[in-house]
């Protein structure tokens, strides 16, 4: 899993990930996804279709998604900000589309490639990955349907829950907290987890911390302790064991494997 969640504003990012899992989320920015080998089953919203090679999710602003791999998957990931999108910024946050998901094979030959030249660009040249995911977008949404974007999901309490949790997922956090601010008995807040989001409450957000804190690992040279105290785990005991479940390894040996810049 490559860390991908963050709930401030992004502007652009773009990585290769294997085997891609991650339960329900948003975030403020609009996401890509494209398989490249593999099967992956995406949500998005009340939709769910697996997603095989060369076919691609559209995923929209603020709009709850999730990732399973079962076996093997091999996806780019891009998360951008529909500032950088030419004459798409108001599509991307006033619509919704009727489907996300599309086939590279249903265009021009030259998207799937385009994927693999934005990736090449990320953490480089943002003009030139900005214009390969123009010309990305300029394919998807020359025949996506858009609708009016229908807020009433808003109201429905997995949406309240999950965006609740991603705005405050660095604080100290309990159930009868969420609960208390969203109104709901927490009886029944365990029972949305376990039946919807399928873990538990405080399994999700552990998920959501350690994946802040995996890309803090990777993306700068902050001390672990800084990390895991700032991505909200309340011990360093609790960050190991959910980092050491995930990863296989401690974070410090993770971060000792990454390449050099």
């Amino acid at each position: 899993m490559q860390p991908f969640y963050e709930k401030k504003n992004e502007e652009f990012r773009c990585f290769s990930s294997e085997n891609m899992s991650f339960p329900a989320h948003l975030h403020y920015a609009a996401e890509l996804i494209f398989v490249k080998a593999g099967i992956i089953d995406v949500t998005v919203n009340d939709q769910t279709k697996t997603l095989r090679e060369n076919e691609i999710a559209l995923i929209f602003p603020e709009t709850v998604h999730s990732y399973l791999t079962k076996d093997h998957s091999h996806s780019i990931l891009c998360i951008f900000s529909p500032s950088l999108t030419r004459g798409y910024y108001q599509p991307l946050c006033k619509k919704q589309p009727e489907c996300p998901f599309f086939s590279s094979q249903a265009y021009d030959m030259d998207l799937a490639p385009s994927f693999d030249r934005m990736l090449s660009q990320a953490g480089h040249s943002l003009p030139i990955s900005e214009a390969w995911l123009n010309l990305i977008l300029a394919y998807l949404m020359s025949d996506a349907v858009l609708l009016p974007r229908n807020d009433q999901y808003r109201t429905d309490i997995g949406y309240q829950i999950i965006s609740y949790i991603s705005n405050h997922f660095q604080e100290p956090l309990c159930l009868d907290q969420v609960a208390q601010e969203l109104h709901f008995n927490k009886y029944y807040i365990s029972r949305v987890f376990s039946g919807r989001l399928h873990c538990s409450f405080h399994e999700y957000l552990n998920r959501l911390r350690l994946d802040y804190a995996v890309r803090l690992l990777r993306e700068t040279d902050h001390n672990i302790t800084d990390i895991w105290q700032d991505a909200g785990f309340e011990s360093q005991k609790t960050f190991n064991r959910t980092f050491l479940s995930c990863y296989g390894m401690t974070p410090s040996k993770y971060r000792g494997k990454m390449p050099a810049e």
